[in-house]
Parts: C-alpha cells; sequence; structure tokens
C-alpha cells in the first residue's frame, strides 16, 4: 500500500493485472454528503430535461460545456442572459428606428384657375367705378316690397361666370365716418351679360326697408343705394 509498492507494480505487471489490483486493493473516493444529495434529490420536469444539452467528447473537445453542470446553471443563468437579451433588443429597436415622417400636404390647386375663373381682381381700396345703364322696377306699386332689376357698364374689365357674385360699396360714409364696407350680391345676367357682348353685368335687387323694436323705419344701406 506504499507510494513505492505501486511504483514497482506499474513497471512490472501487464496492464490487466495492474487494472484488477487496483479496482480490488484501492477503493473509491467517497463524494461529500451534501453534493451527493443535492445531485441525486434534485427532480426536473420531462420537458426541461429534454430541452438540456447532453454530454459530448467532440463538444467538450471543442471547448463546450460538460454535461456535469449542476441544474442550477440551466435554470438561472440562460434565463438571465435572454431576458437582458429581450431587453437589450427592445432598447436598440426603439432608438435605432426614426421617427416616421409626416407625409407632405399636397399642393392645392384651384379649379377656378383651371377653368380660367377670374376672382378678386379688384379690392375695396381700388374697386372698379362702373356706370349704371338700366335700373328697372319689377315690382307693382301694389306689391309687398320692391325689387329692382338694373345693369351696369364694365368695359369688359370685370369678367365672371354663372353664379358668381360682385361686392357693391355703397356711397357716403357710415355712422363712425368711414366708407361704407362691401356687399355682396348674386348675379343676375349671364357670362356674355344682358346684351351679349360680355361688357355689363345686372343686378336684380330687393330694397331693404323695415321698423324695428323702437318703432324706426330702417332702410339697407347698399340696396337703397341701387335702387
Amino acid at each position: 500500500q506504499s507510494l513505492g509498492h505501486h511504483h514497482l507494480l506499474l513497471t512490472s505487471s501487464p496492464f490487466h493485472s495492474l487494472r484488477r489490483l487496483l479496482s480490488s486493493q484501492i477503493p473509491p473516493p467517497n463524494p461529500l454528503p451534501h453534493r451527493t444529495s443535492a445531485l441525486h434529490t434534485l427532480t426536473m420536469p420531462a420537458q426541461l430535461t429534454a430541452a438540456l444539452p447532453s454530454y459530448s467528447p467532440a463538444a467538450k473537445a471543442a471547448g463546450g460545456s460538460s454535461a456535469s453542470c449542476t441544474a442550477s446553471h440551466f435554470l438561472s443563468y440562460p434565463t438571465r442572459r435572454l431576458r437582458n437579451g429581450v431587453r437589450a433588443q427592445v432598447s436598440t429597436t426603439e432608438t435605432a428606428e426614426p421617427a416616421p415622417a409626416a407625409p407632405a400636404k399636397p399642393v392645392k390647386i384651384s379649379k377656378k384657375q383651371d377653368e380660367g375663373v377670374v376672382t378678386n381682381k379688384y379690392r375695396p381700396k381700388e374697386p372698379y367705378v362702373g356706370r349704371c345703364l338700366l335700373n328697372t322696377r319689377l315690382t307693382g306699386d301694389n306689391a309687398p316690397g320692391e325689387t329692382w332689376h338694373m345693369v351696369f357698364s364694365t368695359e369688359g374689365e370685370v369678367p365672371y361666370r354663372e353664379g358668381q357674385s360682385i361686392g357693391v360699396i355703397a356711397d357716403g360714409e357710415d355712422k363712425n365716418g368711414k366708407p361704407h364696407k362691401l356687399r355682396l350680391y348674386s348675379i343676375a345676367s349671364s357670362a356674355l351679360g344682358d346684351f351679349g357682348d360680355s361688357k355689363t353685368v345686372s343686378l336684380c335687387v330687393k330694397r331693404l326697408v323695415y321698423t324695428n323694436d323702437a318703432g324706426e323705419v330702417v332702410k339697407g344701406v347698399c340696396s337703397n343705394f341701387l335702387c
């Protein structure tokens, strides 16, 4: 049982005699009780056991991990690494993707320009001064109210289409001493005008006259001016 005796056996005995002698005389080392109990009493579900990697000498030679690792390594460390990896991937995705750009607004093209309709050629501060060619009352003397048909000369400087309106500024000033504001009236003639030469514009206006709550007679500013 001494070191010198074993040395003599290694140099003089055959290999099979040495194996029988060592197995009969040298008892295997006893592992620590708490490690043995920890490995033997650990139970795992069948799904987890099937998912655990098996021992392979090729994997061991390539630097892989051995199957002798405890089950706590498979349960805690890969799960913690997967959770951190998912969290890092989500964070990277959120910061790496640029915010979607707002769609550019399409340039709005007026259909009136496509159809050749002229609008706002003149403005209140620089109006066109026309001339009244005709002003005829359409309603009878006994009718409730007065409606007049009037034709103004434009000399072709105020082009329009059917359905458009025209602004009229009455003469004089308002109660604050300022010029009257623009009033819009629907055009009553076709684009060619009542004379068919595209040089006139016609209106059909009802004179506005009413009595307010105080018993005063009120007259519309622009309608009475036109009529």
